[in-house]
């Protein structure tokens, strides 16, 4: 299996609590996942793309369109145990985990990722994040901040307003990059409890040891 081939999982699950049918939901005449899919297609140095669902709404409106889709189990609780599912099925050794409501997927800051967990063999992880300077964002717990060492791996992602805001902070993108056989081992690694109290399922790397290199990049390009 080459080590350096890319699969991007676009995981899109239809019943959310918050927002049932969001990967559906219409932007500029087109469903959400469509331009998710379509701007992930787009991205140099990918292999394959594909859609991981259990539902066949968003398999249809997928497929419709000529997109790739993998129907996987309806008991995954996150998105990164469905990416996993994918994984399992497929032997690339990159995987990415690019979010179905990432409609405006920065697509040069994903490729950068690519390059860097290509260039690293030694990372387990990757993830992306923007420089903010609005503090009122910098306020909203819905926008996760993350702060880092100086080797450019997290140190630690939060709900809570850090660092002390003096020109900026670093917000959190919601684009993972993964060692194939980081994420079909990520599931069994045991949750923590930052893990449980941010409720951010990336604190489960760190509180167990793993890097997570941060890829910084222009949000929207």
């Amino acid at each position: 299996m080459p080590q350096t081939r890319v699969l991007v999982v676009i995981p899109a699950r239809y019943a959310s609590t918050r927002f049932p049918g969001k990967p559906l939901a219409m932007i500029k005449g087109l469903p959400m996942i469509l331009h998710v899919y379509r701007r992930a297609a787009g991205l140099k140095g990918v292999d394959r793309v594909v859609v991981a669902t259990d539902d066949r709404r968003i398999r249809d409106v997928v497929e419709g369109d000529g997109g790739a889709v993998l129907m996987t189990s309806r008991s995954h609780a996150t998105g990164t145990s469905r990416v996993s599912e994918v994984a399992s099925r497929c032997r690339y050794g990159i995987v990415l985990n690019v979010q179905g409501d990432e409609p405006l997927l920065p697509t040069r800051g994903v490729e950068k990722l690519i390059e860097v967990m290509r260039n690293d063999r030694r990372l387990p992880m990757g993830t992306l994040a923007s420089w903010d300077s609005d503090p009122d964002e910098f306020k909203r717990p819905d926008v996760v901040k993350v702060v880092c060492g100086r080797d450019g791996c997290a140190l630690y992602f939060s709900r809570l307003p850090i660092p002390y805001l003096a020109k900026g902070f670093l917000r959190h993108i919601g684009v993972y990059a993964y060692r194939r056989s980081f994420v079909l081992r990520y599931g069994s690694l045991r949750r923590g409890p930052l893990e449980r109290l941010e409720s951010l399922e990336q604190l489960r790397a760190l509180e167990n040891g793993f890097r997570i290199r941060v890829v910084i990049c222009r949000a929207s390009s």
